[in-house]
């Protein structure tokens, strides 16, 4: 991620010390557990088809090498067999690698024999003495990030931290998304010509593939050397907060197959540990009513809205939008709001907690 103008390199480790996480308003930053970074770990499904039992041990075999290389790292967060839905769309993705400037998606293809590129990144896949075309493990790479991208720019101001004092809200705009396809190791790849489809790799050279990719954006995101086009394009690094904030969000989103869609709840605050989700409060939970006002005008002749980002409060004084974000009182877990008459109302997942938004002068109902 980075700003159309860029600061200079030399400014830019003094813009990072600058920068803080966000709630409604800014807050210290908190520090990071050394909770293991395999977020979700790869469960096998069971098959009894030979073909799908044979993808299932690819994936596990990929798994195996991603948890091995990255289970000790802070900064590489692992989420195998991960599956979201937004606007209508699924996305299913075998390995998801998040690092400080992106993330990076491994799709694992079993394969016995050999697969081969032409010149043209077309497929083929060979069997017994044949060929025969496949998909393009790349592209549909590709497609699960664009989905990915959508779905965290939905959310950015959730789950990236403001910087310069505040002022600047963190975004994914240039989140490097970069795809992998990871062949079995006993298969063999084939290609037109010695750059053809470099991130077509064998599983066991992916893990060092991902920290190379991951070395590039570091240098362009810190240096002049490669040209101002690069600097300009580069992506700016996550912290350690967020990255762990964007892995949690990802997780709670995974559903599998006909599983109801999830609730939008999204955990800001990072605590020292990652815990399980707190076990239902026994009885009626109290709710409590929270009043908004404008952020820069102080005024009370407020709109309820909902937009892009969620829901906020149009100013019919100054003109300006104030973000409406509520945490439960009992369990201080994020409150998805929804329109309710001229207010939002909100029910917390974890606990029950109640949650009233009053928008100026007009109340919910």
């Amino acid at each position: 991620m980075c700003l159309k103008s860029r600061p200079t390199p030399g400014l830019m480790d003094s813009l990072q010390a600058a920068r803080l996480p966000m709630q409604s308003i800014c807050r210290a930053r908190e520090p990071v557990s050394d909770a293991a970074m395999i977020i979700k770990p790869y469960e096998a499904r069971d098959a009894r088809d030979p073909r799908l039992k044979a993808g299932v041990r690819a994936e596990k075999q990929m798994a195996h090498y991603l948890d091995r290389h990255f289970k000790d790292s802070d900064r590489f967060l692992v989420l195998h067999d991960l599956r979201f839905e937004f606007e209508g769309d699924t996305a299913q993705i075998d390995h998801l690698v998040i690092h400080p400037f992106g993330v990076a998606i491994i799709e694992s293809k079993s394969v016995s024999t050999a697969v081969r590129i032409n010149h043209l990144g077309e497929w083929e896949r060979q069997w017994k003495s044949s060929w025969m075309g496949m998909p393009d493990p790349l592209l549909q790479g590709e497609r699960q990030g664009k989905l990915l991208r959508l779905l965290l720019y939905s959310r950015e101001t959730e789950l990236l931290d403001r910087f310069l004092m505040g002022t600047i809200q963190g975004t994914f705009t240039f989140m490097a998304v970069d795809v992998f396809a990871a062949i079995s190791d006993d298969g063999r790849i084939e290609r037109a010509g010695k750059k053809q489809a470099p991130n077509a790799r064998k599983a066991d050279s992916i893990p060092r593939a991902v920290e190379e990719v991951v070395d590039r954006h570091r240098r362009d995101n810190r240096l002049l050397g490669n040209g101002l086009a690069a600097l300009v394009n580069a992506p700016r690094d996550f912290n350690k907060v967020e990255s762990l904030r964007i892995a949690r969000f990802l997780h709670a989103r995974h559903r599998v197959l006909n599983e109801p869609p999830p609730e939008e709840i999204v955990e800001v605050a990072v605590p020292k540990a990652i815990p399980a989700p707190a076990a239902p409060t026994a009885g009626p939970v109290p709710g409590r009513e929270v009043t908004v006002t404008c952020k820069s005008c102080g005024g009370r002749e407020l709109e309820a809205m909902i937009g892009k980002y969620g829901p906020y409060a149009k100013c019919r004084s100054c003109g300006k939008n104030t973000a409406v974000r509520e945490a439960c009182e009992a369990c201080r877990t994020q409150v998805y709001l929804s329109r309710d008459g001229a207010g939002f109302t909100g029910t917390c997942g974890t606990c029950g907690g109640h949650v009233s938004v009053a928008v100026g002068d007009r109340a919910p109902g």
